[in-house]
């Protein structure tokens, strides 16, 4: 993987992004709401996770898993709801750009 400029200030200069399709993550970032929402966490790591699941389990092929972590434990109910609404317009975006389906994958947990 690679660092990539997605080609927006100030977000290029707060935020690494990783990844090996740069025309993608531009896709991704296009979003303002997306860049807007990831501002506003601090300390956090967001990531597609390549076909994995909880504990070493896996998804079925082709699925994989947005993933997101902290250090310590949310209380804060505000960046909670904010965490969701960036799950969802990732996800959104993601289907947009043809990266996600909006078909259900068949995984339960």
């Amino acid at each position: 993987m690679q660092d990539v400029q997605v080609g927006h200030e100030p977000f290029d200069s707060d935020f690494v992004i990783k990844g090996r399709d740069e025309g993608m993550l531009r896709a991704l970032f296009a979003n303002p709401k997306i860049r807007e929402l990831i501002a506003q966490q601090k300390d956090i790591h967001f990531t597609v996770k390549d076909d994995e699941g909880w504990f070493g389990a896996t998804f079925p092929e082709g699925v994989d898993e947005l993933y997101f972590a902290v250090i310590g434990v949310i209380k804060d109910v505000e960046r909670l709801k904010l965490l969701y609404e960036l799950f969802s317009e990732t996800l959104d975006q993601l289907c947009v750009i043809g990266s996600a389906q909006k078909t259900d994958p068949g995984v339960s947990m």
